[in-house]
């Protein structure tokens, strides 16, 4: 069982009392075996059960509860990174929409986009929310605003819970 030393601050969220009392400790350790997290604390605390066991450098970072992003269309064809800058600059949803963006270029996009090609971006944009600290996601389906593009979708997040780190808990929005 791995002990994690040398963490300068763990932040902390019991489960047994309210969000609002998370906390800090200084000089921590952890001990975990599998997914479960055994024993959490002081270093100077570490219990002799824990003590000879594999030891993970903590660098004398700070150590926090994976993040859970519990609102995501994560698997989408094409892009609208253009449409939030024309937004920005005060072009209305309408204007966009005119101009061939809006949602309904992305259920084309969706539909018109192969399960490899959602798979690999949706994969890409997991990557990135674990850089982040991300480790559980919910991901809706809803851009394909069809059965087969809906599947499609929800097969990309099947296979994807299956091979990549982080965590998905899938939505149907057929």
């Amino acid at each position: 069982m791995p002990v994690l030393q040398n963490i300068a601050q763990l932040a902390t969220c019991p489960a047994d009392r309210p969000q609002s009392d998370a906390g800090l400790i200084p000089n921590a350790a952890l001990a975990w075996r599998g997914s479960t997290i055994e024993w959490a604390g002081p270093m100077n605390r570490l219990p002799a059960e824990y003590r000879g066991e594999p030891v993970v450098d903590g660098e004398r970072r700070l150590v926090v509860p994976g993040l859970v992003d519990c609102h995501t269309h994560l698997c989408f064809g094409g892009w609208r990174g253009d449409e939030f800058a024309a937004r920005l600059g005060g072009a209305s949803y309408q204007e966009i929409a005119a101009a061939g963006g809006g949602i309904v270029s992305t259920v084309a996009a969706t539909r018109g986009a192969s399960l490899g090609e959602l798979q690999r971006k949706a994969q890409a944009a997991l990557d990135g929310m674990l850089a982040l600290g991300v480790t559980t996601v919910e991901c809706k389906s809803g851009y394909g605003l069809d059965e087969a593009s809906e599947l499609k979708q929800l097969e990309v997040y099947r296979r994807l819970d299956a091979e990549h780190r982080v965590d998905l808990v899938p939505t149907f929005l057929g």
